[in-house]
């Protein structure tokens, strides 16, 4: 073979070498930048303007239109899509192996073209990434630095974006729900109704995203560390006004007004509220599985598990602290929307039907997940006073919220 015909022939085929071995490599996306507080400020200011309920819902995205989620995966997404369309590096914990990582240097959608690699990379966090896993690729932050972006992380059970802090200091935050479902989001102007309970492990709380570079160092090493918001919540012994009380302080520019507090209060109660038809979900459901398979009775593990004794307190407790605070404030602004809802929630005469429908409008309690099957807030109020709302797992649905105004007998052990 001539030299030089031999010659191209061996480019050519060298050529296709490299060719094929950068398209068997091909990662998620290339990033050409990397993280720092400059960086870190361009995603808050994105956050703020862009992460909205309907994100997901948006035919003008194709990439990101009804991508799949729940609380957690909305979080990651996040992150991910802001890390993918400013060419920046995305890492985070593998949780299904130790000491391993997931980043946009995957190769397992190499014969993919872009848009397509992204929205795998996505189902597959999705796929693997939970609240759980979250407390590993976040850490704790000072109260007065909370920022858009940031998040609260209670794990195994929900998680909230901060996109948004008002001049009084009252978060505003975008979440999504379970189960797995292309949807809107939410958005609500109030913290969220969880505190810092983890005083060990630090695992729950306020929290930012670790830096790819920083992966591998501790959380007590990431930039801005703190765990403040742990201590004083210990010290008013996890109240949740208390508690948001003194964060508004922190975060606002000033101070909240009476009526602005009520607002924010009656949304995180309706929220709290709410969320417990996701604990009653659960356990119904893995009360009828247990039953499929012939057993009748949750076991002490399982007792544990999916009653709800604590939950059913603090709901209590937050009903309790929310009239007192309508109590003391009722005459500061008695025409406000909030105080004419917090009226008819506490009135101990029978309101009329203009008054019950104004504040059914507002909130109507969930009580089983896909089902509309709903309870007025004011009627919850009044069966936990009455001690009808069961935190028993064994017990059917009627009991658990109360609407059989005796409480629960059951034939199966309780722990």
């Amino acid at each position: 073979m001539d030299k030089k015909i031999k010659g191209f022939v061996i480019n050519g085929i060298l050529l296709v070498g490299i060719l094929f071995a950068s398209s068997a490599s091909a990662a998620v996306w290339k990033a050409k930048n990397t993280w720092d507080e400059r960086w870190e400020n361009n995603y808050r200011a994105w956050v703020t303007r862009n992460w909205n309920e309907e994100f997901f819902m948006d035919e003008k995205k194709p990439l990101y239109y009804k991508f799949e989620h729940d609380c957690a995966d909305a979080v990651y997404a996040m992150r991910l899509v802001f890390a993918y369309e400013h060419r920046l590096p995305f890492v985070i914990n593998d949780p299904t192996r130790k000491k391993k990582f997931i980043t946009n240097n995957m190769s397992k959608w190499d014969k993919l073209p872009e848009h397509q690699r992204v929205r795998k990379f996505m189902d597959y966090i999705s796929a693997v990434g939970s609240t759980s896993s979250l407390k590993k690729d976040t850490y704790p932050v000072a109260m007065n630095d909370i920022k858009p972006g940031d998040i609260y992380v209670a794990p195994g059970v929900h998680s909230y974006t901060i996109v948004n802090v008002t001049d009084a200091g009252v978060a505003e935050v975008v979440y999504s729900t379970t189960p797995k479902a292309a949807r809107f989001m939410d958005r609500i102007e109030s913290f969220p109704f969880y505190v810092p309970e983890d005083m060990k492990g630090y695992s729950d709380g306020y929290r930012r995203f670790v830096q790819p570079q920083n992966i591998k160092k501790s959380l007590k090493k990431q930039p801005g560390y703190s765990i403040e918001q742990f201590t004083i919540s210990k010290s008013v012994k996890q109240d949740y006004v208390k508690f948001t009380d003194i964060l508004s302080s922190a975060l606002g520019k000033r101070k909240e007004r009476p009526e602005e507090k009520s607002l924010r209060l009656m949304i995180a109660l309706c929220q709290y509220a709410n969320d417990r038809s996701v604990y009653v979900y659960d356990a119904l459901w893995h009360l009828q599985k247990i039953r499929k398979a012939g057993r009748q009775c949750m076991n002490r593990s399982e007792y544990d598990s999916y009653s709800t004794p604590s939950r059913d307190r603090r709901l209590k407790a937050f009903f309790n602290a929310i009239g007192q605070h309508h109590a003391r404030t009722r005459a500061t602004a008695p025409n406000s929307q909030p105080q004419q809802w917090t009226n008819t929630l506490f009135s101990p005469s029978d309101p009329t039907p203009a008054q019950k429908k104004q504040l059914n409008d507002f909130c109507m309690v969930q009580m089983s997940l896909g089902e509309n099957y709903y309870m007025p807030l004011r009627e919850l109020r009044k069966n936990l006073y009455a001690g009808h709302v069961s935190s028993n797992p064994n017990a059917p649905l009627e009991y658990r919220w109360g609407i059989v105004p005796k409480p629960y007998k059951s034939s199966c052990k309780t722990y």
